[in-house]
C-alpha cells in the first residue's frame, strides 16, 4: 500500500477505503475543490440563489440522515459483501493509477497540457489549409 491511500484502523489491521482513496486522487480533489468554490462564489454574488441553496442543502441533509437511519440494519447485515467488494474495488483503483497517469494530476495542469496538444495540431492544420487555399487561389 502507498502512502498516498487514505487507510483506517480496523480491528488492528489496515484497510482502505475505495470512496477516501478516489477522492484523494489529484484530478478528483482538484475537480471538487473548484466546484466548490464555484458554488460558493455562485451563493456570495446571488442572494436569491443562496437562500434557495440554504433550503436545498438542509433537505440533503434531512434525506441523507433518515436514509443512513433506514439503510443502517442492511448495511451492517451486507459489511461482508461490502468489505469484498470495496477490496475488489481498490486493486481495480491499483490498475487504474498504474495505466492512467492524468489520476494524479489536478485538473488545471491537465487542462493546460491538454490545451497545448490540441492548440498545436490545430494551429498546424490551419497553417496547411491556408497554404492551400493560396495555392487554389
Amino acid at each position: 500500500m502507498t502512502a498516498k491511500k487514505n487507510q483506517t484502523l480496523q480491528n488492528g489491521s489496515a484497510k482502505e477505503n475505495v470512496l477516501q482513496r478516489v477522492l484523494q486522487l489529484p484530478v478528483v480533489s482538484s475537480t471538487c475543490e473548484s466546484l466548490q468554490r464555484t458554488y460558493a462564489s455562485t451563493k456570495e454574488a446571488h442572494p436569491l440563489m443562496a437562500s434557495v441553496c440554504e433550503v436545498y442543502e438542509r433537505g440533503v441533509q434531512g434525506a441523507g440522515a433518515l436514509a443512513m437511519w433506514s439503510m443502517e440494519p442492511v448495511v451492517r447485515r451486507l459489511e461482508p459483501q461490502f468489505a469484498v467488494a470495496n477490496n475488489l474495488a481498490c486493486r481495480g483503483l491499483d490498475h487504474l493509477e498504474e495505466k492512467i497517469p492524468a489520476l494524479q494530476y489536478p485538473v488545471d495542469k491537465l487542462a493546460s497540457e491538454l490545451k497545448g496538444t490540441i492548440s498545436s495540431p490545430l494551429q498546424s492544420a490551419r497553417s496547411t489549409i491556408g497554404n492551400s487555399m493560396d495555392k487554389i487561389m
